[in-house]
């Protein structure tokens, strides 16, 4: 019962593949994180309390704070929704709950994405609006490295489903969501499911590359929303700029991670269980292969899982600052 030698090596190249793109990804992100706050032109500091109005009611903090709000709702209704739909669809396969995550923070996406209201503007004494010229990019809150961290965790996770599909097979219903081990003679010798094949895979990348996509539009929108030519509300503005974009960023690098850990468990559990025969087969089994790849994938899942937590925390704590950091005057 031995899988031909070709295809193991290959399946084998293939993880160690993934395997030094999940560290090197890990390794940037963690740098990135421990510079991030150390970078002086980001900082969200404000300047003395003598030297910045109150917050009002249509300042650009208050916008920021609302949007925040609004988009967190929306993605708090479609995680919900798609959670009850789950369960009422339980022929899916919980296909809808894996989507849900992904659908969730491409709704917050949507949300910031949206227009922001005018800033108010200043005249002078001849009636004459006067409008800031200043140019801003999402580059400009942030650096580039930190940008592109949902970037990195979708071509990670795209690829990663890449190999869930070319490993799948199909299960009784035709459906691509099982993986299977053959003997020699091609004949079929156990199969698993559920496995992250085209069933999951294609919907999951589509909902990937939709996420990313609203990501890129809601930090265009942060970066070129139109800001108060009012020199006191200078640090305001730059402010929750810098917040939001951090928002952005850490949120939607946080969920794509989030059910990337869904298909490392699931494609891990299924590999493991094809290649014992569900337990049946002692460790020393021939083709442990299989359950090497298994194991070695719920543990890279456990890996990711903190990641993910670590991220949204961080989107959190973004969030948060928005009410805090410029009532205290400090720097973060």
């Amino acid at each position: 019962m031995a899988i031909m030698a070709s295809y193991v090596i290959v399946a084998m190249l293939i993880w160690l593949l993934m395997l030094v793109l999940t560290i090197t990804v890990l390794v940037l992100v963690i740098r990135a994180l421990l510079r991030m706050n150390h970078e002086p032109s980001l900082s969200t500091r404000t300047g003395s309390a003598g030297s910045n109005p109150p917050i009002s009611a249509d300042g650009p903090l208050f916008a920021a704070r609302h949007r925040v709000l609004m988009a967190l709702l929306a993605g708090a209704v479609v995680l919900v929704a798609g959670l009850v739909i789950n369960d009422a669809l339980p022929q899916s396969m919980y296909l809808i709950a894996a989507l849900t995550p992904g659908l969730a923070a491409s709704a917050v996406m949507a949300v910031i994405a949206l227009p922001f209201p005018d800033a108010p503007v200043r005249r002078t004494t001849a009636g004459v609006r006067v409008a800031s010229l200043e140019s801003r990019e999402p580059w400009t809150y942030a650096r580039r490295y930190v940008l592109m961290q949902p970037l990195l965790a979708a071509a990670l996770l795209i690829a990663y489903l890449g190999f869930t599909m070319a490993t799948a097979s199909p299960d009784d219903s035709g459906l691509m969501r099982n993986i299977s081990l053959t003997n020699r003679n091609g004949e079929l010798v156990s199969s698993s499911g559920p496995y992250p094949g085209a069933y999951y895979a294609v919907p999951l990348i589509v909902v990937t590359l939709v996420l990313v996509a609203l990501t890129c539009l809601a930090l265009w929108r942060i970066a070129h929303a139109p800001s108060s030519p009012d020199p006191r509300y200078a640090e305001e503005d730059k402010a929750w700029r810098v917040l939001l974009t951090r928002f952005a960023v850490f949120l939607s690098s946080g969920a794509m991670l989030a059910y990337a850990v869904g298909v490392l468990v699931v494609a891990g559990a299924a590999t493991v269980r094809v290649g014992t025969n569900y337990g049946s087969l002692p460790p020393a089994y021939a083709d442990d292969v299989y359950p090497t790849l298994g194991n070695a994938q719920i543990i890279m899942g456990g890996v990711v899982a903190v990641v993910a937590c670590i991220y949204l925390v961080l989107a959190c704590i973004s969030a948060v600052r928005l009410w805090t950091s410029p009532n205290r005057g400090v720097r973060r």
